[in-house]
């Protein structure tokens, strides 16, 4: 066992992006929520942000889950009263219960 369990000690909630348009046919920007899971979540500090290119200096988070199918750049996560976009998802093959996700904060 790899001892994922004992580091997921947040809990995150999961809110899909719906794909309804407003009157002109803009997206409505409205969110449901899908589900709540255990995480870890850590800051990116700004050397990991040189490395990967990034143009925002919005504050960025690595969050590890348990592998779900349904996380994709439509999902946001709610987290201590925080919107965190996902940015990235990696699923390493060596740890095929678990998934990273590189997620941005909004404000």
């Amino acid at each position: 066992m790899s001892g994922l369990a004992g580091n997921l000690r947040e809990r995150v909630v999961i809110e899909q992006r719906l794909s309804d348009r407003d009157s002109r046919g803009g997206a409505t920007g409205k969110y449901v929520y899908a589900g709540e899971v255990w995480a870890a979540l850590m800051p990116l500090v700004a050397n990991d942000l040189t490395q990967a290119e990034a143009i925002s200096a919005m504050p960025r988070w690595s969050v590890t889950i348990r592998k779900r199918e349904d996380i994709d750049p439509n999902v946001r996560l709610t987290w201590r009263g925080k919107y965190l976009t996902v940015r990235g998802v990696i699923s390493d093959p060596r740890e095929p219960a678990q998934m990273v996700l590189t997620c941005e904060e909004l404000r």
